[in-house]
């Protein structure tokens, strides 16, 4: 049978609309998943411990800091799309800083400048080194990194002398192991989730720390989070501490009596030897 030619092009007309129609929806879903149009990437993190006992045994301890990147892009752990930092800071403390200088051949001390809130511990861990992460304004806006840790001084410096004292308490408490930069710390374990590891010796301040972590993209700051975990003292370490604090004639009475009793302990036993 023959179709009549108005037939034909109706159904043609039908196909066409219906193909028209499916390219609107396809391009529609496809702005809707494009990469403008997509969730923006925050930060969930956490450490492994909120409290840490410190006592007369305590040698120090590792804390773990752990996360995940929401909405990430990233296909790949080794992708590199995104950039960590974590920054984990102790109770800030006043320092005194003194520079000696060569005096008719000796090294003395000549002069010292004061500063009111210098971190007592300061770990900086990140997926590569912190001046390839992000432009130097947005790292000292936020204080990552040694270069761009900012300490209040009592009195008025121009910025090379507080760079130089900044150089030297860096160095100070680098020998101690106080101030800590691990470069490629944050590892990625999939496409979202990283972590990383930090040690805290022996001789840290007790107190509140505060753990920042900082995620970026292309050099942009996407989020930040912030948790928090504290040392504090337990046992005998308390009790003394408490007496010391409490009772502070007391404590140097006693401690001062047991220094005697044991010089003369200890003469005793040499003399009977």
């Amino acid at each position: 049978m023959r179709r009549s030619p108005t037939r034909t092009r109706s159904a043609l007309a039908i196909l066409l609309a219906a193909g028209s129609l499916t390219f609107a929806l396809t391009s529609h879903a496809s702005a809707q998943t494009s990469p403008a149009n997509q969730p923006k990437e925050t930060i969930e993190a956490d450490v492994s411990t909120r409290t840490v006992a410190v006592d007369t045994a305590f040698t120090g301890t590792r804390i773990v800091v752990f996360g995940t990147v929401e909405n990430s892009r990233q296909q790949r752990p080794d992708e590199g799309l995104y950039d960590v930092a974590i920054v984990l800071e102790g109770p800030r403390e006043p320092l005194v800083v003194r520079r000696k200088s060569n005096v008719g051949g000796l090294w003395i001390n000549t002069t010292n400048q004061q500063f009111k809130d210098v971190p007592s511990f300061y770990a900086i861990v990140t997926t590569r080194p912190v001046v390839e992460i992000a432009p130097k304004p947005v790292l000292w806006q936020n204080g990552i990194g040694f270069e761009f840790l900012r300490f209040d001084a009592e009195q008025k410096l121009g910025t090379k002398e507080l760079g130089e004292f900044r150089d030297s308490i860096v160095r100070l408490k680098s020998t101690q192991k106080l101030y800590v930069d691990s470069e490629r710390g944050v590892a990625f374990i999939g496409k979202s989730l990283f972590r990383a590891t930090v040690d805290l010796p022996a001789n840290v301040s007790i107190g509140e720390f505060s753990a920042w972590i900082y995620l970026f993209r292309k050099g942009e700051l996407l989020s930040t989070y912030k948790t928090r975990l504290g040392l504090q003292r337990e046992g005998i370490e308390q009790e003394l501490h408490s007496f010391s604090v409490n009772q502070p004639l007391w404590y140097g009475i006693a401690s001062v009596t047991l220094a005697i009793l044991a010089g003369l302990a200890a003469s005793f036993v040499f003399r009977r030897n």
